[in-house]
């Protein structure tokens, strides 16, 4: 699948060595994007961007919980692009079976350090860059399990999933009028490293799927499209919205 849709354009997305980041590189490149692939997984990160050409994809070593390491990347893909037009917020690390009262509280604030003090990071050091491009896009990837409590003992991730609807909202509302689009995608279960315990085998998919009024888990290509559009020109009059890609399992 190749466009134009978002030709010209330059982005940064986190957590891009592998998963939905992954997919959603692919898809920003067949587009007409060129991508800054931030993430800690140094071995896929590098292999992506030669899979996806060097005038298109370059890799950044960038713990998104690091203040100077996400500016430095930002920066560094700014110069390299000569701008930035969209931020993807994707990074992000979750671990099962911990109730409210067995987390440790090095463990609540590691989470909450990447999945959503992260966002707020790149998005402080992007945001100018944006601003001097005269607009662009903002798109945080939150998650169905922002709106639904989850038997599976991941309070630690949903409340920062939760906090980053929010932090959409503020972006939107703060900087709509330098012509900053900010959106948020909330994925429902989608078959990656991050929920293979739950999605990693056929069995597993099927009876997720038993819970979505779709009838099937979703795939890294249905999120790669909502963030095409949210990111294109075609979403001009879209700001502060919450995309559900989920099959419709929230409203079950």
């Amino acid at each position: 699948m190749a466009g134009t849709r978002l030709a010209g354009k330059a982005a940064v997305i986190t957590g891009a060595a592998k998963g939905q980041g992954a997919g959603v590189a692919r898809r920003f490149v067949a587009e007409g994007a060129r991508v800054a692939l931030l993430d800690v997984l140094d071995e896929p990160g590098r292999a992506l961007a030669d899979e996806l050409g060097g005038a298109a994809a370059r890799y950044i070593h960038c713990d998104v919980a690091d203040e100077a390491q996400v500016a430095a990347a930002i920066d560094g893909a700014a110069k390299a692009f000569g701008g930035l037009d969209i931020l993807y917020n994707n990074a992000a690390i979750i671990a099962y079976g911990r109730r409210i009262a067995d987390l440790r509280s090095e463990d609540w604030d590691r989470t909450i350090a990447v999945n959503l003090r992260g966002p707020f990071l790149c998005a402080k050091y992007a945001l100018p860059h944006l601003v001097a491009r005269g607009g662009g896009a903002i798109i945080n990837v939150s998650s169905h399990g922002a709106f639904q409590a989850s038997p599976t003992g991941v309070s630690d991730y949903a409340v920062a999933k939760g906090g980053l609807v929010t932090l959409t909202y503020y972006l939107a509302s703060e900087y709509g009028n330098e012509r900053i689009r900010a959106n948020c995608i909330a994925p429902g279960p989608v078959p990656t490293d991050l929920n293979r315990m739950f999605l990693g085998t056929e069995e597993g998919r099927a009876q997720t799927a038993l819970w979505i009024p779709l009838g099937r888990v979703g795939t890294v290509e249905d999120v790669a499209s909502a963030a095409v559009f949210l990111a294109s020109d075609e979403a001009h009059w879209i700001s502060g919205a919450v995309l559900r890609v989920d099959g419709g399992i929230v409203i079950q």
